[in-house]
């Protein structure tokens, strides 16, 4: 019986030892591409075992964190009331003019009224992009130096840039808005927040990745404005 016991405990190891090793070839087997390590991207787990992804998906990770630096909104010293929220809303259902996934998190406004909240860029970077988007209303892009792209749509308006300047971790890229969802200047087809996105051009193709984990890192690094 004593046998019998250490033989089914030895086959258990060695099941469980062998389950771990196929886990592990499958994460140093991912890509950018991979829906795993784009929904995941830059949880806890994933940045403790960094040593257990490919070594491109890894690169990408650490320039992230490397890179981002600020919270997208500020917290406001004139009025605490002042909050955001957001959940978890990757790849969650959008229906306008079709359904598709949702590639970004969303950060709604406890007050919602446009032009209140101040967004700021999380890196430094380039505007690569700036103006009006049908679904994603007045937008800004920033590049990082990395080449990770930074998606901020749904503005109600900009801060004094233009397309080919740099820009500074924490420097104001706009208000947060309800703009979108039509022909320019379409406001009021959903409650005031700013959408973030962040992607990734690899060979001509667009790579979208969860936003979320980093926002939650970046709650640790609030700058505060005075704004009401």
């Amino acid at each position: 019986m004593v046998l019998l016991a250490l033989l089914a405990l030895f086959c258990a190891t060695g099941i469980r030892t062998l389950e771990e090793k196929g886990k592990e070839n499958e994460r140093r087997a991912l890509t950018p591409e991979d829906p795993e390590y784009r929904r995941e991207f830059f949880c806890d787990d994933m940045r403790r075992e960094t040593e257990l992804l490919s070594r491109e998906c890894r690169n990408l990770l650490e320039n992230v964190e490397k890179e981002a630096v600020y919270f997208p909104i500020p917290l406001s010293s004139a009025d605490r009331s002042l909050q955001i929220s957001y959940t978890d809303s990757w790849m969650k259902e959008r229906s306008y003019k079709g359904v598709s996934g949702h590639e970004g998190t969303d950060l709604m406004a406890s007050c919602n009224e446009r032009g209140v909240y101040p967004v700021l860029s999380i890196c430094d970077g380039v505007v690569t992009n700036l103006g009006w988007l049908e679904k994603g209303g007045y937008r800004i892009g920033i590049t990082s130096d990395s080449g990770t792209y930074y998606y901020y749509a749904h503005l109600d308006s900009y801060g004094n840039l233009k397309e080919g300047e740099r820009v500074r971790a924490g420097e104001l890229l706009g208000y947060m808005g309800d703009s979108g969802y039509g022909p320019e200047g379409t406001t009021g087809k959903f409650d005031v927040h700013l959408h973030l996105g962040i992607y990734l051009y690899r060979d001509g193709t667009e790579i979208s990745l969860n936003p979320y984990y980093l926002l939650r890192h970046l709650e640790k690094h609030k700058l505060i404005y005075s704004y009401f």
